[in-house]
């Protein structure tokens, strides 16, 4: 028989009565899970499984494998939560598109969300306006990161094609290691140095590593929580 809760501690009564805002992090992951099982609650459920992922701030990596492994959690529950997750990250990176780009955490803030944890390098291309803000952003490269794959002439050919003012260079470490090498740092002077000859400026390149990112332009290293 499953666990239920009196009727004052029902997370849904407290947010139709007292509003949404009103509850905290167990109990709004309680109306995602819904029920608990047998001997444990959902608010209960939804303690323990904060407890066992190390606390609220780790639902944004845990993973479909970290939930069904957690007792009382099956593949209904774990998707649920995966995609109230997901819509969360999404939200956030639709509320930063008009953002300008003024420093790397905004940078970093844009693209972190796509290009963090992938298994493989991306190079991606943000074309700006004067006031910074990006008019276009795409994919140019996907695979090992070199400057005989990563063209100036790509990369310029798209900025010049919507009159861009300004560009920023994108590109992650599947390593985790945001620190770049050599050839990053080669790169980046190139695109520099043409970038001049046509009026376009490179603004900076980030390198995006696991929970950090480097600012080629700052010659610094950050890191994200």
């Amino acid at each position: 028989m499953i666990k239920t809760l009196p009727l004052e501690e029902n997370p849904r009564e407290k947010a139709l009565t007292y509003g949404i805002e009103t509850l905290n992090n167990v109990e709004l992951l309680a109306l995602i899970l819904r029920t608990g099982h047998k001997n444990e609650s959902v608010i209960q459920l939804s303690q323990r499984l904060l407890t066992e992922i190390g606390g609220f701030a780790n639902l944004s990596t845990v993973t479909y494998a970290d939930l069904i492994a957690l007792k009382g959690i099956k593949q209904a529950k774990a998707i649920e939560i995966l995609s109230i997750i997901e819509i969360a990250k999404r939200l956030k990176d639709v509320s930063s598109i008009e953002k300008p780009l003024l420093n790397p955490y905004d940078i970093f803030g844009r693209v972190h969300n796509q290009l963090m944890f992938l298994k493989q390098e991306h190079f991606l291309l943000l074309c700006l306006d004067n006031k910074n803000k990006v008019i276009k952003e795409k994919t140019i490269f996907i695979g090992s990161l070199n400057m005989s794959v990563v063209t100036p002439r790509e990369v310029f050919k798209e900025a010049i094609a919507i009159s861009s003012a300004k560009i920023v260079l994108v590109h992650n470490h599947p390593s985790g290691d945001a620190l770049p090498s050599e050839e990053d740092l080669l790169m980046t002077e190139q695109f520099q140095k043409l970038g001049q000859m046509m009026s376009i400026e490179v603004i900076d390149h980030i390198v995006v590593g696991w929970n950090q990112f480097y600012s080629i332009m700052a010659k610094q290293l950050f890191f994200y929580e």
